[in-house]
């Protein structure tokens, strides 16, 4: 009821009213973040203790934020942590599935979880070459290479300090981008955020990056005792002192947290061999992984929506399917 009245404005008004002005906006953001939190772990708190259950899933825009969602997994005796990847009303057409498929098949019902989020569409390589065509990329100065082996490629130029658009099979559904519209870039070059921000993202200064991280060497970068899965970049986790060193573009530079992607091979298979690669040359077992889109558009989706972004940006390396897009 309470956190009811501050969303409806009236405490907000009574509490600070004229006074606003005294106070820097951060500092009101950070209490509302706060309250966020504690109003958040209450509830979870509450139904666990309620229910005796401790699987808890969760869903909305509110659980978007990633923030309070490590607070949930810290601080109450969930075990089970599932977040709905996708905060938008779309998320709503994966309930009415399950449910419409229950109602069909009743006690013959067999559901299984979702995992991978490559849902969305994909172009053929005659699409791809058409929309290389249909640029006119020669005249415009760029180099355009047909790869071999593009992953390994894409590998050799994050370990030279390189930054790298990534576009690859289907498009990923739901709020983040999870390799196949992916930037990428050495989590360990913490120069790179500069460059990312300014000239690519074109974003504020304060707002972290994230890593993909193979399965296989989580636990050497996050604080997860309960060892609740991570896969779609909605929940932070604290670090440990190797990925300070490691991953550090690539996590928050104040709280030292990150809100990571935890890659399983068979989940997407080229990406997990891509940060392989990359693991063999450079030791590190994640990269930094970052919408492809600018500040304000929505992530890339079809191949001209990638090469459109690419020359509107400061990106120097598109790897478009089995391409290699550079500037000269």
């Amino acid at each position: 009821e309470y956190f009811y009245e501050y969303l409806k404005g009236k405490l907000f008004q009574k509490f600070l009213g004229e006074r606003r002005s005294l106070y820097r906006f951060d500092w009101i953001a950070g209490a509302i973040q706060r309250l966020t939190e504690e109003v958040l772990v209450e509830w979870v708190e509450k139904a666990i203790h309620k229910t005796g259950m401790r699987n808890v899933g969760v869903g909305g825009g509110v659980f978007l934020n990633v923030k309070a969602n490590m607070e949930i997994m810290y601080r109450t005796p969930v075990t089970h942590f599932y977040i709905c990847p996708s905060g938008g009303d779309e998320s709503t057409a994966i309930g009415a599935a399950y449910w419409g498929y229950k109602i069909l098949c009743g006690e013959n019902a067999k559901t299984v979880p979702i995992r991978d989020l490559y849902l969305g569409p994909s172009y053929s390589s005659q699409e791809v070459e058409e929309a290389l065509r249909r640029w006119k990329l020669k005249e415009k100065g760029i180099k355009v290479e047909e790869i071999g082996d593009i992953e390994g490629e894409i590998a050799e130029l994050l370990s030279k300090g390189k930054i790298v658009a990534r576009f690859r099979g289907r498009m990923e559904f739901g709020a983040r981008a999870l390799g196949n519209r992916s930037i990428l870039a050495d989590p360990s070059n913490f120069d790179l955020v500069k460059e990312l921000n300014e000239q690519i993202k074109q974003r504020d200064f304060w707002m972290p990056f994230a890593p993909t991280i193979l399965s296989e060497r989580q636990h050497d970068y996050l604080v997860n005792p309960k060892r609740i899965e991570a896969p779609y970049m909605v929940l932070a986790f604290r670090t440990t002192p190797l990925a300070w060193k490691e991953l550090k573009a690539a996590i928050h530079p104040y709280d030292k947290t990150c809100r990571p992607q935890v890659l399983e091979k068979e989940w997407n298979e080229s990406y997990y061999r891509l940060i392989k690669e990359f693991e063999k040359i450079t030791g590190i077992g994640g990269v930094l992984n970052t919408s492809f889109n600018l500040h304000g558009e929505p992530i890339v989706c079809s191949p001209d929506d990638a090469i459109r972004t690419f020359l509107n940006s400061g990106l120097q390396y598109l790897a478009l399917e089995d391409y290699l897009l550079s500037k000269r």
